[in-house]
């Protein structure tokens, strides 16, 4: 029978080294507010531990919480968890298969390249309103998992480490979420990710990885705003990305009613492309197959083109409209364009094109300049 242990300093709570001595399984700790050092070596098993506190930081725990490998759960709520030192603030053993949930909680890492959350085995991970600092969640590649992100926060200050690690297989669900840093995927993960009404810097996806996202946004400029690679099935709708969307080897992607600031294809990427903006660069090279509809492409100053077709990329669009802000349309060696314009800003376009290439654009004037 579960019982609720009340720990504190007064004479009718328990003493926190006392109630450690004493755990039982589904043992409930009622942690009043202040400070409880806890000592190494001590593996959590079906245990609740709550703080009493008005808000997490009212009550902190001092350490890190090992998972014993046949514990079902550890449930924390409405504290802080500190970490001195370089290791795990939270851990999960490869032999487990547990429940981890996190409610109202601020997780607080070293701020090393070591995991604030470190999660092996079969696991399902929740994280409600909970905050993590100085650190990443890494789900490792042993692990078979269920991670569950709900309004919380992943603040990462390490430098070429995720901040949140998908490697093994499971499936990812991240709602009203900020992540800042890099979500990224691995060549061996085998993953589903549903990434909605939340925020991160870059995303990685690699491996065979099913990706949605719905009304998100990536924020960084940069060229990797958003990879994808390897054979990766992606559907986007509604989501705003700073920087390039670069996509590689053989994904099948779709992208509704978003707007990207550059759109790079090369292998043999398959993308259909429906009611989205183009900011400034859009380049297809290789294998690339593209269908665009009632989507617009613009120029952007700093770039020689706003569409480019190299290779044998293949590009068919209806109800499309073109803004060159000056830059021209290439389509080059044995490319092909066919596409009707409904809208543009120019009175006509320059158009470089190879003889090999096959090309086809209704709907706006344009003239030719031929590259052999």
């Amino acid at each position: 029978m579960a019982r609720l242990v009340k720990v504190g300093t007064s004479i009718e709570e328990t003493n926190w080294h006392e109630a450690l001595k004493d755990l039982r399984t589904d043992d409930v700790l009622l942690l009043e507010p202040g400070f409880y050092d806890l000592p190494q070596g001590i593996l959590f098993s079906d245990i609740t531990i709550k703080g009493t506190g008005t808000l997490p930081e009212d009550t902190t725990i001092l350490g890190c919480i090992n998972v014993d490998n046949d514990s079902r759960f550890v449930n924390l709520e409405n504290l802080c968890l500190n970490t001195n030192d370089e290791a795990n603030s939270l851990y999960i053993p490869p032999k487990a298969n547990t429940y981890l949930t996190l409610r109202n909680c601020i997780i607080k890492g070293y701020g090393d390249d070591t995991a604030v959350i470190a999660c092996n085995g079969k696991v399902t991970l929740e994280l409600y309103s909970t905050i993590i600092l100085n650190g990443s969640v890494s789900l490792f590649a042993d692990a078979d998992f269920r991670l569950e992100i709900n309004d919380s926060t992943i603040e990462n200050v390490v430098k070429d480490v995720a901040a949140l690690a998908l490697e093994g297989r499971g499936t990812a669900i991240i709602n009203n979420s900020q992540i800042n840093g890099s979500i990224e995927t691995y060549a061996n993960s085998n993953i589903e990710i549903n990434f909605n009404n939340s925020q991160a810097n870059t995303l990685l996806v690699q491996g065979e990885v099913w990706l949605n996202m719905l009304n998100s946004e990536l924020s960084f400029q940069d060229d990797t705003c958003l990879y994808i690679t390897d054979r990766t099935w992606v559907n986007i709708v509604g989501c705003n990305f700073k920087g390039c969307v670069y996509l590689d080897s053989k994904p099948h992607v779709i992208i509704q009613n978003s707007q990207i600031d550059r759109l790079i294809g090369v292998n043999e990427v398959q993308l259909t492309i429906i009611n989205s903006l183009i900011l400034s660069h859009t380049d297809f090279q290789d294998k690339v197959k593209c269908s665009a509809r009632q989507t617009t492409f613009n120029g952007g100053l700093e770039y020689q083109y706003f569409l480019a077709l190299g290779d044998d990329a293949e590009f068919e669009g209806r109800d499309l409209i073109f803004n060159s802000n000056g830059a021209h349309l290439a389509v080059k060696d044995s490319a092909k364009l066919s596409a009707s314009v409904i809208a543009t800003s120019d009175e006509e376009i320059t158009v470089e094109r190879s003889y090999e290439a096959k090309f086809k654009l209704l709907g706006m004037k344009w003239i030719t300049k031929e590259n052999n």
